[in-house]
């Protein structure tokens, strides 16, 4: 999916990422009641900071539903 469509995803509460990250467990999430997207790091430690875009990011066309927010909150 284009990055328009991972936007788009996004705004309806879901943790999207690119393939090219599924080896580090990276992921985006538009975080409820803040402004800002989130990029969560799963390895090699769990952490979280504002993301930034690159060019490269917005032209991709490798961007995936990673899980709905409903699974994941469900298995905290």
């Amino acid at each position: 999916m284009t990055f328009d469509d991972a936007l788009k995803a996004l705004l309806a509460g879901k943790y999207v990422a690119r393939t090219s990250w599924d080896n580090t467990g990276e992921y985006i999430v538009l975080m409820p009641g803040m402004q800002y997207i989130w990029k969560i790091l799963i390895q090699p430690n769990p952490n979280a900071g504002n993301w930034l875009p690159l060019v490269a990011d917005f032209e991709a066309d490798d961007w995936k539903v990673v899980k709905e927010r409903e699974q994941i909150d469900s298995e905290s």
